[in-house]
């Protein structure tokens, strides 16, 4: 019965979405927003078109901090990697608290990470059925939008699982070295170790796509970033996770949905 959380979270978000954009309601007045935000008018996108977007969003995902540096975007760009690097250092202190103590319910109850995993490739799906049926492109798109960013966060953070090959906490022994947790990792070629983290990263895609184009809702955004964070901290007593994989998880799940997947 577990594993049925997920799906009830996904259908919980996509459902109150959609009610949001019932007749009448606000999401039928016309604002101002760039192309693929908010458009009440936008047609459908196809599944097809969602796999080819994916294809072509990769140069501009593994080149976005380049030209963010050459850019506006520098500076955001300058702080989250300040902040990941003294989340990392902080890793040997904050970490023990969670791996030395008894967290199994998360590993084997209703907040283990298949569930989580069920509730954010459910949402997608969530909004792109309901929109169908009920016959709102808007809605469909979110959901395929959504997927898109699923996609390429999970190449993302893949590539960098692959190269950085963190060791997870649980992978440590008990008053084992914290610090040397970097290119240590001998896992499956499908699970490259700890950082980033790609729960967070999709999860923060996903709310952020629903975040920004259901913004004119102000209890929206409250709640897709919330349902995110509260998923991604789940990974922490889980030991599937340091707090630093789970910030650069989150950071590069907002940046990839904001700033390729909704910037076209």
């Amino acid at each position: 019965m577990a594993h049925r959380t997920g799906l009830v979270l996904a259908c919980v978000l996509g459902s109150a979405a959609l009610w949001a954009q019932e007749p009448g309601s606000q999401a039928e007045q016309p604002i101002e927003a760039p192309a693929r935000l908010v458009d009440l008018t936008e047609t459908a996108i196809s599944p097809m078109q969602m796999v080819k977007d994916v294809l072509h969003d990769q140069k501009r995902v593994f080149t976005f901090p380049v030209r963010a540096v050459r850019g506006k975007h520098w500076e955001p760009v300058l702080a989250i990697a300040l902040t990941t690097f003294g989340l990392v250092a902080l890793d040997p202190y904050t970490e023990p608290y969670f791996h030395d103590r008894s967290f199994n319910t998360y590993k084997t109850g209703a907040l283990r990470g298949m569930n989580s995993t069920i509730a954010i490739m459910g949402t997608p799906a969530a909004f792109y059925l309901i929109g169908l049926a009920r016959h709102r492109p808007h809605s469909q798109n979110t959901g395929l939008l959504a997927a898109e960013a699923i996609a390429d966060t999970q190449i993302l953070t893949f590539a960098l699982k692959q190269a950085v090959g963190r060791l997870t906490p649980s992978d440590i022994p008990p008053s084992g070295n914290f610090r040397d947790t970097w290119f240590k990792y001998k896992g499956s070629v499908t699970n490259g170790g700890s950082f980033p983290s790609g729960h967070a990263a999709s999860a923060f895609a996903v709310a952020t796509v629903i975040a920004v184009r259901y913004r004119q809702h102000r209890w929206v955004p409250w709640a897709a970033y919330g349902a995110a964070a509260f998923i991604a901290l789940t990974r922490l007593p889980d030991q599937a996770h340091f707090p630093s994989d789970i910030f650069m998880g989150a950071a590069l799940g907002y940046s990839v949905s904001r700033f390729v997947v909704l910037d076209k």
